[in-house]
């Protein structure tokens, strides 16, 4: 009898393994060019990207980590809590800041953030991202490593019911500084969020399969600013306004002539 109750232990809790496995999701930008992760915090999604501007202004990361073979931290001023790069790479953001990067895709609104990955070619091109949360507090430049002790949880791409994973080739793209993926996060999971609020953005890379080995990873915000228009776009613009204007002073003087 109890031989037989064990032998039923042993079939739940590998139906329990089976189960937590088949709930576990795997974006895979090696070989497709977007994923979406779905749970209790809404949907992210995860999509490849040709290189992106490199000058100054687009490239503006702030939170750089490395280490070997895994790496692991979170954006403060404060200092090098985990494998952070200490620097003006590192640094505070609030909630504002993440505001400026909204956007809207399929009628759902996101904040937009740019992932730069430095791994060397060839076989240790691929690097996993295991985790990325989201922790909002009223208390800036942290140094804590007891990550619950950030604030408020906002978004955790794992869940209790699966551990989610996001897999990178820095192969796809050359180098350092140009940008490999974006991150679109959902924007429903901050209400009631202010603005003032500080913005703890955590992130771990690398497992047993598939380790860091390279240089830095570093993450920007995407801001959505308005373009201001050329110059030579403008010529026609200012050109409708002159004749409008030139026109409306020809007929008073035309009314002012006949009613003399």
């Amino acid at each position: 009898m109890i031989k037989r109750n064990f032998t039923a232990a042993l079939i739940a809790a590998g139906m329990l393994t089976i189960a937590s496995l088949a709930q576990a999701t795997v974006v895979d930008l090696v070989n497709n060019d977007q994923g979406t992760i779905t749970n209790q915090y809404g949907t992210a999604i995860f999509q490849f990207t040709q290189p992106q501007p490199t000058g100054t202004g687009y490239i503006d990361p702030f939170l750089r980590v490395q280490a070997s073979p895994t790496e692991q931290g979170y954006n403060t001023s404060g200092g090098t809590p985990f494998d952070d790069k200490g620097g003006p790479w590192t640094h505070d953001i609030t909630f504002s800041d993440l505001q400026s990067t909204a956007v809207t895709v399929n009628g759902t609104l996101y904040f937009k953030i740019l992932v730069d990955l430095n791994e060397p070619n060839g076989a240790k091109s691929t690097i996993s991202l295991e985790n990325i949360q989201f922790y909002t507090s009223q208390n800036g430049s942290q140094t804590t490593t007891n990550l619950s002790s950030l604030g408020t949880l906002r978004y955790s791409m794992d869940t209790a019911g699966g551990d989610n994973t996001v897999l990178f080739d820095a192969g796809r793209n050359h180098g350092s500084g140009s940008g490999d993926a974006f991150l679109y996060i959902p924007a429903s999971a901050f209400a009631g969020t202010n603005a003032n609020d500080f913005v703890y953005m955590y992130v771990n890379f690398g497992n047993a399969d598939v380790t860091t080995a390279g240089g830095f990873e570093e993450f920007t915000l995407v801001r959505n600013l308005t373009p201001v228009p050329e110059m030579s776009a403008l010529f026609p613009i200012i050109g409708l306004l002159v004749a409008v204007g030139s026109t409306r002073i020809l007929r008073r003087r035309r009314m002012a002539q006949v009613n003399s």
